[in-house]
């Protein structure tokens, strides 16, 4: 695909894992996720004929944790100047404003979580524009990634600036979001588990979202039957 055409979605996430069987244990759990050993030990995780995630041990010099593989662009691995990083992988987009609305167990959103403003990156390496996500709203500290397409443009990402001590605290990610339809079912599940419920399920603008780490310290938040990609965001 050419360089020039916007990204559009995800093909997957990737959680980088020190015990992936364990922890696909733990999200097959949460999410009934259909779970496949290979023979190099990872686990493809998949929501009825979806790839949803990936869980593979990390490389010598990856961070565990949740990573964004993009498609509909060539391989390449992009590191921001903040060190955020997302992988590009040309094959089909399964996951995004495009995509089917996403079922329980399936990718929903992502968020840039940064202490840097480092839109200007991500913007001419992904074709994607940012906007504040209401009318006169400042740019700062959430806005919207949107991907233009011939009918119009769509949110496909947001990204919230956090301070220097919450980035300190957790570190500067990709925040993975997967749709649950029941999410006080999930959080129950997930302390039950061995997880943390870090935030309860409340009203946000993007619907009823939770945030939960799993028993590795692996952090994703949750939403509630979202009626598109990025919950009410779908509607802007």
């Amino acid at each position: 695909m050419p360089e020039d055409v916007p990204v559009k979605g995800l093909r997957r996430v990737e959680l980088r894992s020190n015990d992936p069987a364990g922890s696909a244990d733990y999200y097959r759990a949460l999410f009934g996720w259909i779970v496949m050993p290979a023979d190099d030990g990872t686990m493809r995780c998949w929501v009825g004929d979806r790839l949803a995630a990936l869980i593979r041990r990390p490389v010598e010099w990856e961070t565990p944790g949740w990573h964004v593989v993009l498609g509909g662009r060539p391989t390449a691995l992009l590191a921001d100047p903040a060190g955020v990083t997302a992988t590009l992988d040309p094959g089909r987009v399964r996951h995004g404003p495009w995509a089917p609305p996403p079922r329980h167990g399936e990718p929903c959103w992502v968020e840039l979580m940064t202490a840097d403003t480092t839109d200007d990156y991500w913007a001419q390496h992904l074709g994607w524009t940012l906007r504040a996500p209401g009318e006169g709203a400042d740019i700062k500290p959430f806005a919207l990634f949107d991907a233009p397409d011939d009918t119009g443009a769509r949110a496909i990402a947001g990204r919230l600036l956090v301070d220097e001590a919450i980035a300190a605290d957790m570190g500067t990610s990709w925040m993975c979001y997967l749709a649950a339809t029941d999410i006080q079912l999930v959080t129950d599940t997930a302390a039950e588990n061995g997880g943390t419920v870090l935030i309860d399920p409340r009203e946000v603008p993007t619907g009823v979202m939770a945030a939960v780490a799993d028993p590795f310290g692996t952090v994703c938040t949750l939403l509630e039957d979202p009626i598109g990609w990025g919950g009410a965001w779908a509607a802007l």
